[in-house]
């Protein structure tokens, strides 16, 4: 596992800072009245524009990709738009509170997966810096309410698998295959299956965002865009269980974003969440 070096520390920021914002325009867009579904389709639409031109001088790889690559890179691919599809699905059906805390179960998951995949085993330190920005989560996203279990549950739970999977998975796949390439077929395949998959449920509505709220579609799109750059990078330097922590500090920025867009506030078990994120953070970058 590396050392956290400026450039790594400035892709984890980037990741908490771009997905962190990514939240909160993305519920005005859904406050707006957009569709989720919807959302997701016109996003995805928009992001394979970008990545195509943002990845365009490294296209001319792809030819020296091997079979095998490109079958792990095909199965990064599909796991990632499943994941965002149930999240969609799981969200729809389970409160915000569960779900913003769940998908923050991410970094528990990445441990087996980081050592059955690589074996690669995280320090103690690390788990327990882990363990006290997990806690700072919880009172931040939930406000320390007790969480009671909902139906949509057990899908976010699949999620925060997925996307520990996902991470692990990738770190994986970097031993023979460039990281641009990586990025590109995570975020085009993903974003193809979103957009051949959601008009069998919308029909004709499926663009229906792109229209209607296309400021939303087009920042939101740019933002993800930038965190899965920022997320994959640091993976390559800091490895997946670091990477994935950190990611946990994208809930300070969702909710200062959340005060200065929406005037959201913070109880006083919400600052003290916010304290303990700060503090595991300033232990991980610092002791490991």
């Amino acid at each position: 596992m590396g050392k956290i070096n400026k450039t790594a520390l400035a892709y984890l920021i980037g990741i908490s800072l771009f997905y962190g914002l990514l939240i909160v325009v993305q519920k005005m867009g859904l406050n707006f009245g957009l569709d989720p579904l919807s959302f997701s389709f016109s996003r995805s639409i928009i992001i394979i524009f970008i990545s195509l031109i943002f990845f365009s001088p490294q296209l001319k790889n792809l030819k020296f990709i091997k079979k095998h690559e490109l079958r792990d890179l095909i199965i990064l691919g599909v796991v990632s738009a499943a994941a965002i599809l149930i999240l969609v699905i799981g969200q729809n059906i389970t409160t915000a509170v569960n779900a913003g805390f769940l998908i923050r179960l991410t970094p528990l998951f990445v441990l087996p997966f980081a050592y059955i995949l690589l074996k690669e085993k995280s320090s103690r330190n690390s788990i327990f810096f882990m363990f006290i920005m997990l806690t700072g989560t919880f009172l931040l996203v939930t406000n320390g309410t007790l969480i009671f279990p909902k139906l949509g549950d057990s899908l976010i739970i699949i999620v925060a698998l997925a996307v520990a999977f996902q991470n692990v998975f990738a770190k994986k796949i970097m031993r023979s295959v460039s990281t641009d390439i990586i990025i590109f077929f995570r975020v085009c395949i993903s974003a193809v299956i979103i957009v051949m998959f959601v008009p069998f449920l919308l029909g004709l509505n499926s663009i229906s965002a792109l229209f209607d709220g296309l400021f939303y579609v087009l920042i939101t799109a740019i933002l993800y865009f930038l965190s899965i750059i920022c997320q994959y990078r640091a993976i390559k330097l800091v490895g997946p269980f670091i990477t994935t922590t950190f990611f946990l500090s994208g809930s300070l920025f969702s909710a200062l974003f959340a005060y200065i867009l929406l005037g959201e506030t913070m109880s006083s078990i919400q600052w003290v969440g916010a304290a303990g994120i700060l503090l595991g953070g300033y232990l991980l970058i610092k002791k490991i």
